[in-house]
């Protein structure tokens, strides 16, 4: 039976998701929150859990903002009053995490509509920009190679090709490339 080369051995470790040497393929790319820790009651709709911090969190960016629209006064349009109300409702999500940053990062998509800051077309096209979509396909790519551990067995490829011959340049050469 051939024996591992140490380096083989670092970079074929598994990781502890599949452990058992079986991916799953139905696993989310991104992790979720676990729903086995929430605690059950006797009603799903007992005061105590609807009266929680999240939920508090999730009421105050809409107050806020209905604070600002309402009772703030300001020398310049009142689209910038409008602006300074969607600021104070995306910053308090945001800061508290209440909703998930992805979430947060679309609420200007439906709030400037809303509050008659621009149109739902104007920010919809900035939103699909050609280089955040590049970015975007970037980030999904590198999701997916990290998932299918693709990084680690170019690595390995590269390294054991290169470290056949014990040279130093090449090994060097190998840990370039990689």
């Amino acid at each position: 039976m051939k024996r591992l080369l140490p380096l083989e051995e670092i970079f074929t470790e598994q990781c502890p998701a599949s452990t058992s040497g079986d991916l799953n393929l139905k696993a989310p790319l991104l992790p979720l929150h676990d729903p086995t820790q929430q605690t059950r009651t006797s009603s799903p709709f007992s005061p105590k859990s609807i009266l929680t911090l999240n939920n508090f969190y999730v009421i105050l960016g809409p107050f806020f903002s209905l604070i600002i629209y309402l009772f703030v006064k300001l020398d310049a349009p009142a689209s910038s009053r409008n602006m300074l109300a969607v600021i104070a409702w995306v910053f308090s999500w945001w800061v508290t995490a209440a909703v998930p940053l992805a979430v947060t990062s679309m609420c200007p998509l439906f709030l400037f509509p809303l509050f008659g800051i621009a149109s739902a077309d104007s920010v919809a096209h900035s939103y699909m920009d050609d280089v955040i979509t590049l970015v975007l396909g970037s980030f999904i790519l590198a999701l997916a190679v990290e998932r299918y551990n693709v990084h680690r067995r170019l690595a390995l490829k590269v390294s054991t090709l290169f470290s056949i011959v014990t040279l130093f340049h090449c090994i060097l050469l190998s840990l370039f490339l990689v």
